[in-house]
This record gives C-alpha cells, sequence and structure tokens, in this order.
C-alpha cells in the first residue's frame, strides 16, 4: 500500500510555515530551508524526509545526489538506470551546476522556503515501473 502523504504547504498555515522558516534561518545562518515532496503523477518512491537544510555553496546536483541517497534508502523499486530529476516551482528544472543559494533566491516561497519536487524516469528509454506518460 503507498501512502500519500500531504504536502507541506497543505499541512502547515503560511504564517506557521512563515515561523518555522525564519526559526530555521535564524538558527542556521549558513543553510537554506528546503522542502522536498515527490511530484504528484510520479510513482519513484516516496522519502519520508520533507524538510532539509542546505548548505548555501551547496550546487544543485550534489542536493540531488542527497535525495538519491534517501530514495536508495527506502527500499524501493528505484535502480541506477532510474534518473532523478528536480524541479523548482513544480516546472522549473535548474541547472545542476547551480548553486542552491541561487535557485533559492530565484525561486523561495513567500514562506520562506524553497519547494523542490522530484521524479524519477529510466535513462534506457523505458518506463520507470508503473509509471504512465500523460
Amino acid at each position: 500500500m503507498t501512502l500519500v502523504s500531504k504536502s507541506f504547504q497543505n499541512e502547515y498555515s503560511l504564517e506557521k510555515r512563515k515561523h518555522i522558516s525564519a526559526k530555521i534561518r535564524n538558527r542556521y545562518k549558513d543553510r537554506l530551508p528546503i522542502i522536498v515532496e515527490r511530484a504528484p503523477n510520479s510513482n519513484i518512491p516516496e522519502i519520508p524526509k520533507k524538510k532539509f537544510l542546505a548548505p548555501c555553496d551547496m550546487v544543485v546536483s550534489k542536493f540531488l545526489m542527497e535525495i538519491r541517497k534517501h530514495l536508495a534508502e527506502t527500499g524501493g523499486q528505484m535502480n541506477d538506470k532510474t534518473a532523478i530529476f528536480l524541479f523548482v516551482n513544480n516546472n522549473v528544472l535548474p541547472p545542476s551546476s547551480n548553486q542552491i543559494s541561487t535557485i533559492y533566491e530565484l525561486y523561495k516561497n513567500e514562506d520562506g522556503f524553497l519547494y523542490i519536487t522530484y521524479s524519477g524516469e529510466n535513462t534506457f528509454g523505458g518506463l520507470c515501473e508503473n509509471e504512465t506518460l500523460i
């Protein structure tokens, strides 16, 4: 059975999210608060952790490796042939060489969090197991 969790934005009010992000930014001045959630139409595993603190100088490709590590820990149907894509604001594919701080400044939400969704695709042309094209 696949559990579908509530999105972070639906789970907390705007004011609560602003409070949480401000608290994080005050406590960890060299880190950026990021919410990571699986894309709605993706069938790759969902990672249990949504909140991440990324160093300001981390590049997107390194952050992607961190997400891949968490996906591998889920024990789901991930394999080395599955490409993982990160999207900001549900439709922007950030350049992998950009620093997270650049992406954060460009796309952070009014609540102070950067929202990233992830999805997967088989790199050898086929779809991931149970994934359909729309």
